[in-house]
């Protein structure tokens, strides 16, 4: 009986990094900018879109690839495919 509450501790202890790994959603606007910059050191390739809000200013934030692949320049919708 002790078994099952290990296996389910591990089985959770497992899974929780998975559920950081997630980004936030950035903040509506018009696509102004993207960037995919390649980090020799650690030999991967971060994303970002930079938006221009209503009020005009303007907001970098770190995106996944497939969101980088559906958002090109000048998007003002870029979560509907």
């Amino acid at each position: 009986m002790s078994r099952l509450p290990a296996a389910t501790a591990i089985a959770a202890t497992a899974l929780a990094p998975l559920t950081a790994c997630t980004l936030p959603d950035g903040p509506p606007g018009v696509v102004v900018a993207r960037a995919d910059r390649w980090s020799p050191a650690t030999q991967t390739r971060h994303y970002s879109l930079t938006v221009r809000t209503a009020d005009g200013h303007r907001k970098e934030f770190p995106v996944p690839v497939s969101d980088f692949r559906h958002c090109p320049h000048s998007s003002p919708n870029c979560k509907e495919r």
